[in-house]
Parts: C-alpha cells; structure tokens; sequence
C-alpha cells in the first residue's frame, strides 16, 4: 500500500458526457496534500486525476492569475456587477457603449448598495437604532431647550414693552382727560359765584314759561323747546359768557381739544361757546323732552345724584376741521335758595321734583385731536404692535347718543388698523381707572408667529434637522463600527481581539477540541464551460450556508482555504469533549444533508467528503499584519487526513471522537467502522493504519431509530422521534439538527425499521415519507 503524499491538488468535482467519465479536482495554491495511490483506502481513486478545475478553465495555465491575464471575457457577466468595483463597471460599460452608463448612475448605484447594506445592518443591530434616536432626543431636547429659554426671553420682553408702552399710553390719556376735565369744575364755581347768570333761572321760568314748542324733531329724539329770545341772547350776558369761558379754557391750555361749552340754567339749553364765539343756544328743555339722551343725562346728575363728572363717549360729530370723535361731559349745578322760596328752586325732571336745581353745564372734548397729540399710533407703529382701548363698562345712556349713534359703537374708544385680530392669544391687557370708568388697553401682535419671535420657526427647524444630522451621522458612525466589530468577530474570537487590542500575543492550549474538515471532491455538470467568477459564487453560497449551519450548531468556523471548509468545537469556547463531539458531529451531519440537496442556478451538484478528529490543540495568531485566529497540532493534522482519506458525501472520524460520541448522553450516534478489503481502518500517512469510523445517523434515542407505532415525524426537518422523547422535547428545537419545529406528525402505520445507507434520504426530510411509507393517509 503507499502513502499518501504532498500535492499541490485538492478535491475533485466529476463531469460527466454522453462518451466517457472525464473527471477533474479542484485544486488551491494553499491547500494541504490530497494526492495518493489509487487503492481503495485513499477514498478518492475514481476522482483522482492531474489537472485541476482551475487550469481547466484557464486552459492549463499554472496559475489562476496566469490564466486571467490577456483574456478579456473571463469576467464578461453582467450578472456579477456586485463583485466589480465603479471603476470596472464604468469601463466595461464605455467599452460595450451600453446606453445610461453615465458616472451618475454608477453613483446612483453605489450610493443604492451602500444605503441598503446601511439599512441591513441597522436591522441587525437595534442598539444602533436606538442609541441614534437617543442622541436625537438629546440633541433636540437640549436644543428645543436653549431655543424656548431664548423664545420665552423674547416673549416676555415683548410682553413686558406691550405692557409698558399699553400703560404708559393708557395713563398719558387718564391725565388727558382728567386736565380736560378741570375746566368745567372752573366753569360750575365761575358760574356760580360770579353773579353774571342769577338771573337767567327765574327769567327762564319752570315749564310751561316760555313753551315755544314740543315733540320738535331733532337728532336722536325729539325735543320740548322753550323761547330764550330777549334772556339768553343779551350783549353783556353773551360778553361775560365769552370773557369766562375763554378765559378758562387759555388758563389751561386747551384750545383745540375743549371745541364747545353750553349752559343749561333751568335745564333749558341757553348759552354756548364755540369757535372761539358765544351765542345763544337752542332752547330745549331737557326737563320735559322726550329724547332719550338728554332725557337720561338729566336723570343721572340731578334725579340719581351722579358722583363725579358725567361722562359720555366717543361719539361722531362734525366739527369746522372736519368728522371727529368727542366726549361730552356733564356737572350739574345747584342753589343754596332755603326757606319760603326754596319752592322756586323745584324742577320737575322727567317727572319728577327735584329741589335746589339751579341747572348744568357741559362741555365737549374732541378725542381725535387728543389721540393725534399722544402719538399712539405711532409708539405702537413703532414697536410693531396693534392695540385697541376701550372701556370695560358699556354706556348706560339708552340705546342711542347725542346724535343718534348706537350706545355700543362707543365703548372703543381707540384702534389700530388689524385690532380685530387681537385676541387672548396674542395680546395682553392693561386696566386703567379714568373719569370715564374702566379703561383696558388691549396689545398684541398679529400675524407671523404672535410674540414669537420671527426666527422661531426657523431656529425650531434648524434644531429638527442638526439633530436629525447628527443622529444620522451617529447611526453612520456606529453601522460602520458595528460592521468593523462584526468583520474582526466572524475573523477572530472575543479574547483574542482584546489580547490584540492590549499588544499581547495570543496563545491559547485547548486539552479537548474536535476538529472538521470537508472538501469538494466531485461537481456533476458542465463544469468547463463555468467561468472563474461563477465558480467564486458557487463557493461563496455554499459556504455562506455552511456559515448558518455552524452557527446554528454553535461550532467555531476556522477558515476557508480554497475549497476546504473548517470548523471546531471545544474552542476557543471551552465546552467538554463529548459536547464539542456531538455538535461538530451534527453539524457534519446536516452539512452533507444540505450539500445533498443543494444546486446551483444551472442544476449542477457538489460532491464533498469531510473527516473529524479529537484531541489537544494549541490556538493563536501569527504575526500582526492581517491576523488570523489558527489552529495548531496533530489533532490539526489528524482532522486533516481524515478528510482527505474520506469518501464522497461520507463523514470519517478518527478512534477518539468515536468514543466522545459514543459518550453523549443526550444523543445516540449510529458509526460504522470503515473495512476496506477485509482491513479495518485506513493508512495515514506517519500514524500506519488507523482505525476509523463513518457517522452514518443520530437520534435521542435508540428508539427513535425506529418507525413505530406512536412515533412522531418533524415538520419540516422530518426527523423521527419516539413519543418519549417527542414528550420530552415538545416544547424544543429538534434535538438533531436544532430546527425549529412547525408540527409533528404521529405515525399510526406499522412498525418500520429505518435502514438507509443513503445519506440523502436519510437526512432529506421532503423524501422521508416517500421512502418509509410516511403519506397522508397512513398518518392520519
């Protein structure tokens, strides 16, 4: 028998035509030795031959970049866009004139591949997503924060100047009208006690004397008027008229807002002052006219006993300047008259006696020229505010003035242009107590954003989007740390990075650890006419499920070194020798389940053949540019030779992981000892003849091997498990290959012993009724 010996050759994959077998192997530059002689105990003779895949479809160069350099089809697929890089991609496509190749889509694409691999990796690390939206919150938090202390600042000094400049306005207008008011109190004493007007009360007579007519028509109403000719209209009493009320109103500086004053002696109108001119007035008598203004004033200062000034207004009246709004403001005026001729003092107002009437006097303030004075309308311009005055009460003169107008049109006395648009929202109010009662000045802002300022919404959104940046860039940041961490991980194990990452060297002894080596040895179709590119994505998805299977069986993946595929147990997650067995064991087992199943896109098989072994092991990594976690001993190299002296699609595993398995507790493994010619074992190379095994099955129990009455098939792995163990494991993966467990499936047929040497019926649960007779009606 000879020994096996070093090669540069590696696995085969088998092609197949109409005239002969024609068979090639897979070979890498890395690989360990596969070659041999052609007896039986090697386990590759039928697939055995010189010439390697690679050199087949390179046309027998001796290596694989000899055969890519000078041929320009050999990655001409436009399928595999993904694997070629934007430079690549922009030259093939200007070089084939394919129409749309503009850098913008190759951008365009690029960015399409970083934002989905970007989304991808947020979906399998939720931290990312939420430590991103805790910055956001952070940063928007803290920036609403600074925003709304500034804007709540800005409100309030703009609150505060509205209430200020509300206040101010608002005073200026109470001592207005108080000044304006002095001079009718100076009228009343002046009256009084000048001794110019005693007479006009008892020449003007109680009503009916002088009755000239009643129900005259006038503004608002209509009036009792009585003949003042020959009383009211003297010189002399029309020059001291004059001379007192002029006199007046220059001592206190009033020309152009006090336009008028009347005496009413006997409530009958009698005098009156105006453009600078005294005249007799109208006549009427306020005592006994139907109107219901002047009806209600004489009521309210002489029957109700008004306190203070009697106020009315603003109402509408045509003054020589033009249309303005004025105040008329009452004060009544008595006799001290006491004895047998007190009788004379008597007046009948609106029915009824009131004694010790000598009469009134008003006067009459025009309140749109006190407005121009104030300037309001510019203070408030200025600040950019609307504003509206008016009084908290309204008249209670009736429905109508002096002229006709509505009681309720008077209580504004003020306003700016957009004031209806004041409302609780956007305005404050200011109370002021004047001779004319409650006062409130509404100010505000109107439009825009209220007292907010004019940047608040652009500072809200620039705190919005900073914040959305800046968790961007954290979700960024961390994806890319995550994808680095993810990357140095699935390369190498948790405490050999932080040895790394502290400069010390790595070096770690394992007592136990079961090593699994596989290997492509044979590929059913047109293997010649596949091109390198595709030959790398055959790879690239079979081992990528190989991957998922490893994790899934919780086995270490070592390295992929051309087509040799490793992984180990027991390390560098230390777990006990029968444990690290049993999960390299099953995975083995559901490696060559899925291999046997598995195509590629043209229909092609792959043919692997895998060895195991047991044993002490020594792990680190070497040197410091590009590390890799490795592996080292004869364990190592035992696993090694298992593999290559393995049989297609069959599992070999040395003396020591057969008694490990034999050990396991919660698994039963059925393992047939390889017999070669009569001779048990195979030849390894240094070791002579060994003794090996072939994992042909496992189960939880030994009954679970067989079919039987009561037994349970898995949906959708198809394993069979007894209905103790079905109990056991009701609520569990499936103890065998640890998928998850959709139904289960009793067998109510007749008792089968489950004996297959196929390794794909045995493990390819889609066929296992078809096999043993499992169909939907034996079932149910």
């Amino acid at each position: 028998m000879k020994s096996p010996s070093r090669s540069t050759t590696k696995g085969t994959i088998a092609r197949q035509d109409s005239n002969n077998m024609a068979t090639v192997s897979l070979a890498s530059t890395n690989s360990i030795s596969r070659g041999g002689s052609s007896g039986a105990n090697t386990g590759t003779s039928s697939y055995a031959t010189s010439t390697n895949i690679w050199a087949k479809l390179l046309g027998g160069n001796e290596s694989v970049w000899d055969g890519l350099d000078g041929r320009e089809d050999v990655y001409d697929d436009h399928d595999d866009d993904h694997l070629l890089d934007d430079n690549t991609i922009k030259s093939r496509y200007d070089d084939e004139g394919i129409c749309g190749a503009t850098p913008l889509k190759i951008c365009a694409l690029s960015a399409w591949y970083e934002t989905r691999h970007f989304f991808r990796t947020l979906w399998k690390h939720p931290v990312i997503i939420v430590v991103s939206l805790a910055v956001f919150g952070l940063v928007c938090g803290l920036g609403m924060w600074a925003v709304q202390s500034e804007r709540e600042a800005y409100v309030k000094d703009r609150m505060d100047t509205a209430k200020f400049v509300a206040r101010e306005t608002a005073d200026y207008f109470v001592n207005e009208f108080r000044r304006s008011m002095v001079p009718l109190y100076g009228l009343r004493e002046a009256v009084q006690y000048s001794g110019y007007f005693d007479a006009l009360p008892d020449a003007i007579g109680n009503y009916p004397a002088n009755l000239e007519a009643e129900n005259v028509a006038i503004l608002g109403g209509d009036m009792t008027q009585r003949n003042i000719s020959g009383i009211c209209d003297s010189p002399e009493l029309l020059a001291n008229w004059k001379s007192m009320v002029t006199k007046i109103s220059d001592e206190h500086d009033l020309n152009g807002l006090i336009f008028r004053y009347r005496l009413w002696p006997k409530n009958v109108a009698c005098l009156e002052f105006k453009g600078g001119q005294a005249m007799m007035d109208n006549g009427m008598d306020a005592s006994y006219s139907p109107h219901p203004f002047w009806s209600q004033v004489v009521i309210d200062i002489q029957v109700d006993n008004w306190n203070g000034l009697h106020v009315f207004g603003p109402f509408a009246a045509r003054l020589p300047t033009g249309e303005a709004d004025v105040f008329c403001t009452h004060i009544p005026l008595w006799t001290s008259t006491t004895g047998e001729n007190a009788f004379k003092d008597v007046v009948n107002v609106q029915g009824t006696d009131v004694q010790n009437v000598w009469g009134f006097t008003m006067l009459y303030l025009n309140w749109s020229e006190m407005k121009k004075r104030s300037n309001m309308y510019e203070r408030f311009e200025d600040v950019n505010m609307e504003f509206e005055l008016f009084r908290e009460e309204e008249p209670r003169l009736g429905d109508v003035g002096p002229k006709g107008v509505p009681t309720k049109e008077m209580t504004k006395l003020a306003w700016s242009e957009q004031a209806d648009k004041l409302n609780e929202s956007n305005s404050v109010e200011v109370k002021t107590e004047s001779l004319h009662g409650i006062w409130i000045n509404r100010v505000g802002v109107v439009g825009g954003n209220g007292w907010n300022p004019d940047w608040w919404p652009t500072a809200v959104a620039s705190v919005v989007v900073a914040s959305f940046i800046l968790m961007v860039l954290t979700a960024m940041t961390m994806t890319k740390s995550y994808l680095h961490k993810d990357l140095v991980k699935r390369m190498l194990p948790k405490q050999a990075i932080r040895k790394l990452q502290r400069g010390q060297t790595v070096v770690e002894k394992y007592n136990i650890v079961t090593v699994f080596f596989a290997d492509i040895v044979g590929y059913t179709g047109a293997a010649g006419s596949m091109r390198p590119v595709q030959v790398m994505k055959m790879l690239n998805e079979l081992y990528t499920e190989l991957d998922k299977l490893a994790e899934k069986h919780q086995v270490y993946k070592v390295e992929t070194v051309g087509n040799q595929y490793m992984v180990v147990a027991g390390a560098p997650l230390s777990v006990t020798g029968r444990v690290g067995a049993q999960r390299v064991a099953l995975f083995a087992l559901d490696a060559m389940n899925f291999v046997s199943k598995y195509q590629t896109k043209e229909g092609d098989k792959i043919l692997i053949r895998a060895g195991m072994a047991s044993g002490p092991t020594v792990a680190g990594v070497v040197g410091q540019a590009m590390p890799r976690y490795c592996f080292f001993g004869e364990t190592v190299d035992f696993a090694s030779k298992m593999e290559v002296t393995s049989k297609k699609m069959k599992v070999q595993v040395s003396e020591m992981t057969y008694r490990l398995l034999l050990d396991c507790v919660n698994l039963k493994f059925i393992m047939t000892k390889r017999m070669e010619g009569g001779i048990a074992g195979v030849e390894i190379k240094g070791k002579g003849q060994q003794i090996t095994y072939w994992i042909e099955k496992a189960s939880p129990c030994e009954k679970c091997f067989e079919l039987a009455t009561g037994s349970f098939a898995l949906v959708p792995c198809g394993h069979i498990m007894c209905a103790d163990c079905n109990e056991k494991h009701m609520m569990l993966p499936c103890p065998t290959c640890r998928c998850k467990v959709d139904d289960r499936v009793e067998w109510r047929g007749k008792p089968t012993k489950i004996v297959d040497e196929s390794v794909e019926v045995e493990h390819a649960p889609n066929n296992l009724d078809e096999e043993v007779g499992l169909t939907s009606e034996t079932m149910l």
